[in-house]
């Protein structure tokens, strides 16, 4: 399936760049196949064929950002592919019973191990694309565009990096859990009467904060193994977590100051319950 262009809803060229920069991704990698015949491990495009060396060029998407890798297989015979060809997963590309095969220098094995959620926005019932800077939110099913609302976002300008540094994050997470109150406590007006939850933070934050000291290495095993089941990640580490979309206690007017939030999305509040009843647990959400 194809995305559908905004015809109708207005969009930023930030989430036009994500849907239509890599119009066919391959969201499932391969694993090589044993014996001397060379398989195509994802779509992609023939960028080299011969003499002993293809390269095949595939487009795919990690986390929230579009990637281009190259598939290069070394010491082929019989090329059965050539140079501009569109080949789909699983064709025969060449024979070569010395072939070694990598992408972009890792062993191609390790490469398709460590990929076991690769993102398809166009097979997803319900999808939430945010273009945070851009301050908005677009709702798909199954690629078309159907509802699109402004937001708010942390008060500190950038990146989530860590509990309590007031930033909104940048990924691909999931819907984990909804509702519409009531809710207890000094903040419970500035929920303006719903949450969704998203699991804040993923395996690629959970890497992230192995280097910066946040997480142990357990730590961020489970946080990715639960991220990979669309569940509810680790939430009490140094990463930070509760993180989501809410409405606000009053009306509110980006242009007076965007930074509202702790980290979450803040939608206005006559906006806040129809968002919660268009976008059921389950849904992906990337941040851009």
């Amino acid at each position: 399936m194809t995305w559908l262009l905004f015809a109708t809803l207005a969009s930023t060229p930030r989430i036009d760049a994500f849907l239509n920069d890599c119009p066919d991704p391959v969201t499932r990698f391969e694993a090589p196949r044993p014996g001397s015949i060379v398989h195509a491990l994802g779509n992609g495009r023939v960028i080299e064929a011969g003499p002993a060396r293809l390269v095949v060029s595939h487009c795919f998407i990690e986390n929230h950002q579009l990637r281009t890798v190259q598939f290069v297989v070394e010491r082929v015979e019989q090329i059965s592919v050539n140079v501009g060809d569109v080949v789909r997963s699983g064709e025969v590309l060449a024979n070569g019973r010395d072939a070694v095969a990598c992408f972009d220098g890792q062993p191609a094995a390790q490469f398709v191990a460590e990929r076991k959620r690769l993102f398809a926005p166009a097979a997803e019932p319900v999808l939430l694309i945010v273009d945070v800077d851009g301050h908005r939110a677009v709702r798909f099913v199954f690629g078309a565009p159907t509802h699109e609302w402004e937001l708010a976002h942390g008060q500190a300008i950038g990146i989530k990096e860590r509990r309590g540094d007031l930033k909104t994050p940048r990924g691909l997470y999931d819907v984990v859990s909804k509702s519409d109150g009531p809710f207890s406590g000094d903040y419970a007006a500035y929920y303006g009467g719903v949450w969704i939850k998203v699991n804040y933070p993923n395996a690629f934050d959970a890497a992230r904060g192995i280097d910066a000291g946040f997480v142990t290495a357990a730590q961020a095993k489970g946080i990715s193994s639960a991220w990979e089941e669309r569940g509810l990640t680790l939430q009490r580490t140094k990463l930070g977590g509760g993180i989501g979309f809410h409405g606000w206690n009053e009306p509110w007017v980006g242009d007076a100051g965007w930074g509202l939030s702790w980290g979450c999305l803040v939608l206005h509040p006559d906006d806040a319950r129809g968002f919660y009843d268009v976008v059921p647990v389950g849904t992906p959400v990337v941040l851009l």
